[in-house]
């Protein structure tokens, strides 16, 4: 776990598990090679917004992210909702990709998908790429003092998975 991440945790008296693993990326490789439910795993997506801010979009981590809603979500235009590069993951946010933690690092903005406040036990990234945080749901919302809101496409996958 990211140092950071855990003072984070700690310093919100934040109850919650890590559990360390071989490094993962994508949602695929954590489908296939943790024993995590799927169904319990949110991914979290990293953005760089104007005025030099960044923001972190969470959701349930089978689902696809809806760009224009994640705009309208953090009050800015899509054209200005920009994937933060690895080196501004690690600089300004403390994180590595495949790691991403839905949480408030360096004044980030937390958005989180209303679908993930229906789950119970949830596991997400820890800054690092190479264990897992677990936590309840209901905890993260609180720690993250993320706003929920709808993040998602809505119908079925296309067959590549998009």
């Amino acid at each position: 776990m990211s140092p950071t991440i855990r003072a984070f945790l700690t310093s919100c008296d934040a109850i919650f598990e890590v559990h360390s693993h071989a490094p993962v990326v994508s949602f695929s490789d954590a489908r296939h090679l943790l024993p995590f439910d799927p169904d319990a795993m949110v991914k979290s997506l990293a953005f760089r917004l104007p005025g030099d801010r960044y923001a972190i979009a969470a959701m349930q981590a089978p689902e696809r992210a809806d760009y224009k809603k994640i705009a309208d979500a953090l009050g800015v235009r899509r054209a200005d909702l920009q994937m933060a590069t690895d080196t501004e993951l690690a600089q300004f946010l403390a994180m590595v990709p495949g790691g991403v933690a839905p949480l408030p690092i360096n004044e980030a903005q937390v958005v989180i998908d209303s679908g993930v406040n229906a789950m119970e036990s949830i596991y997400c990234g820890t800054g690092r790429n190479d264990s897992t945080l677990q936590i309840r749901s209901a905890e993260l919302l609180r720690v993250s003092r993320g706003v929920l809101c709808d993040l998602v496409k809505r119908g079925p996958l296309t067959p590549s998975g998009n």
